[in-house]
């Protein structure tokens, strides 16, 4: 498969060291995993590995935009991403990938809640640049955020797996060769119940069925992409974007072919794997 994102020659390694919490690490396609011992060190590692790509990137331009997920398995980047002093938030512009349709902004379990309460508030960027949900009309909400990811071209993107193996709420079987960069989507059971699961509604019925979401060709157009994934639970989704075919079926297995994509994992999402 032909990869996606900039091509090899535009790569850019970044240099910083792995911790001693590092029990594995692999190399599928032109994805680079490596296996912590705890969420912890995975957030902690990720993090630095974060802010080496964010120098790197405002080395040579005046200011930067990251897409960042919204969701429990973050927690621990973010936390570490929070404590540190060498990210120059007041040159980046922060999006978000998805977002409920009809949910306001406020509501406990919007991802923009989540972004600004477990990120914006601490850090105070150039610019917080919210996904509307509950915007009026949402295709005119997708083509006015795609409109703002063209001209802002984001240089990294960070995000997370589903259970269901999902890149965003891009469900399976995800569209792997669509040109839109935002579009409207049907969440699949498997989706709403980890949402139900992890806390952000009180029952499964609660939990909106439709939402607005980045694309996979717009979460892997950034130059630099980090996937944070710890917790057992994800561990057969891990497995089968790892060692299972590249297909729609699992979305994440198309980050083997990212180039600069690096995914970070705990002993306990890569439990399931064959060797690392």
């Amino acid at each position: 498969m032909t990869p996606i994102g900039p091509s090899a020659g535009e790569d850019r390694v970044l240099s910083s060291e792995p911790p001693a919490e590092l029990l594995g690490e692999r190399t599928d396609g032109h994805l680079v995993t490596r296996i912590y011992d705890s969420a912890a060190a995975l957030g902690e590692a990720a993090a630095a590995d974060f802010a080496d790509a964010v120098r790197a990137e405002l080395d040579i331009q005046a200011e930067l935009a990251v897409i960042f997920a919204s969701a429990n398995s973050q927690l621990s980047f973010l936390q570490a991403l929070r404590a540190r002093n060498d990210v120059e938030w007041a040159r980046m512009h922060v999006l978000h990938m998805d977002e409920y349709l009809g949910m306001p902004g406020d509501h406990p379990a919007s991802f923009r809640w989540f972004l600004g309460e477990h990120l914006v508030r601490h850090v105070h960027p150039a610019g917080f640049h919210q996904l509307a949900g509950d915007a009026p009309d949402p295709q005119v909400e997708a083509e006015r955020y795609s409109a703002l990811l063209k001209r802002l071209e984001p240089q990294i993107c960070v995000l997370g797996i589903g259970e269901n193996g999902h890149l965003a709420f891009n469900d399976p079987p995800a569209d792997f060769g669509t040109a839109d960069l935002v579009h409207r989507v049907e969440l699949d059971s498997a989706c709403r119940r980890q949402q139900w699961q992890e806390g952000h509604f009180p029952s499964l019925d609660e939990v909106p069925s439709q939402a607005l979401s980045l694309t996979i060709p717009a979460l892997l157009k950034p130059r630099h992409i980090f996937g944070i994934v710890p917790e057992t639970r994800k561990a057969a989704a891990v497995k089968a974007a790892l060692e299972g075919p590249v297909s729609p079926s699992c979305p994440a297995s198309i980050l083997r072919t990212a180039f600069s994509a690096r995914l970070y994992l705990d002993a306990g999402s890569a439990s399931l794997l064959s060797a690392w």
